[in-house]
């Protein structure tokens, strides 16, 4: 039988043309995928402010102790902070732009499961972040304005949560999740069934069950702690200065990462004071519960500790309020980095008639501070007013997200 030559020309022909239109296709194609779809681990950096964390890496058998700093984490990483540990962990974009903080708190276990942005910039994905909470509290400032949406979840064993940009709060036990939408939204989803939160809202979901719907939330009696609005009508900056003829101090607000802080500062040779203060005037007698919440960062200080009289910290807070009484009386908290090398300043204000310790914090690191029930301390009847300001020669300190939440 004889082979028709010009068949098996045409077939090779068309063959040649068929698998030269399917590579001028599919290389293209498979390049757009690749750049579309191909991802990088972010930068995530663990930062202990208090006690040592433990964290778990793939890879390791034992988990390393970690009491100051430990950058380029990696996915699957597990961090288990006992009671007594306070840790910041901060995942930044390959770019360098904060995506997320997270504020760990004691007696808890969080695994971050990834933690991704797109690889190239032509790429239409949006960065990831997808965290597991099994036990403790974890408050989380998710970043907005980013480059491109940022898809952030929370799971537990009671529910997921997708998060927006805002300030939230997420405390597991054993049995119950709940989840706290300072600012922003969220969408909590357990058992089949999903529920959308707005600012100033909470849930609760109990183990095998749906969200309990929409609870009221505790109540922040301060006004622009975030300082998303201007100081003015809610804040008010006043100044004192030995030397009239130096400059006053400053406030101005600014980006800081993922939030916006007030910034404080000031130059000079003489003592000065930067105070910034908010009238609240209000009756806390039927609260259950009252604590004070806020971040403060230390940047400069030139007056060792806080001056010869416990005075002159570089950010201090005084809350004023009237006891059972009708007296008025103050809780002062001053925060320091620079120590004494002679030893002889004291570390508490000795003309404030109690003898409250002021806090070192590490220089140009992040602080939360976090009051404990003041109902119990203090035993308040009214909260009159709040006041941040920053003392000594020369200074530059920073606030964020100040709150005096009271449950009823």
């Amino acid at each position: 039988m004889r082979r028709n030559p010009e068949r098996l020309a045409w077939t090779v022909l068309l063959t040649s043309l068929l698998i030269c239109i399917g590579l001028t296709v599919a290389i293209p194609l498979s390049i757009r995928s690749f750049i579309n779809d191909s991802t990088e681990v972010a930068s995530i950096t663990l930062e202990v402010q208090q006690g040592t964390a433990l964290v778990s890496r793939v890879g390791l058998d034992e988990p390393i102790g970690v009491t100051s700093s430990l950058t380029n984490l990696l996915e699957e990483s597990v961090i288990r902070a006992d009671s007594n540990v306070q840790a910041v962990l901060t995942i930044r974009s390959a770019g360098g732009a904060t995506l997320l903080t997270v504020q760990i708190y004691g007696s808890t276990n969080l695994k971050i499961l990834s933690a991704r942005s797109p690889r190239f910039t032509q790429s239409n994905l949006s960065h990831q972040v997808q965290l597991y909470v099994d036990g403790g509290r974890i408050r989380l400032s998710v970043a907005g304005n980013l480059d491109r949406p940022l898809e952030c979840e929370v799971d537990t064993p009671q529910a997921t949560a997708q998060l927006q940009d805002g300030t939230y709060a997420v405390d597991v036990s054993e049995s119950e999740a709940q989840v706290t939408v300072r600012e922003g939204s969220a969408i909590v989803s357990a058992e089949g069934s999903s529920l959308a939160l707005g600012a100033l809202t909470r849930t609760a979901v109990k183990l095998g069950s749906r969200p309990a719907g929409i609870l009221k939330p505790e109540r922040n009696l301060v006004i622009n702690g975030n300082f998303r609005l201007p100081l003015e009508g809610t804040w008010e900056i006043t100044h004192d200065l030995q030397e009239p003829s130096e400059a006053q101090g400053e406030v101005t607000i600014v980006t800081d990462g993922s939030q916006r802080v007030a910034l404080f500062q000031r130059a000079g040779t003489y003592h000065a004071e930067t105070d910034l203060r908010q009238v609240i005037n209000k009756d806390v007698r039927d609260f259950r519960t009252l604590k004070l919440h806020f971040v403060v960062k230390i940047i400069n200080q030139d007056v060792p500790v806080c001056g010869t009289a416990g005075t002159e910290c570089p950010m201090m807070v005084r809350l004023d309020y009237k006891d059972d009484n009708g007296t008025d009386r103050s809780l002062l908290q001053g925060f320091y980095w620079r120590l004494d090398p002679n030893g002889v300043n004291p570390n508490y204000n000795t003309t404030s008639g109690a003898r409250v310790e002021h806090i070192p914090v590490q220089r140009d690191f992040s602080f939360t501070y976090d009051s404990g029930d003041l109902i119990e301390s203090l035993s308040p009847s009214q909260i009159t007013a709040i006041t941040f300001y920053a003392s000594g020669h020369s200074y530059t300190a920073s606030i964020a997200e100040v709150e005096l939440v009271g449950e009823q």
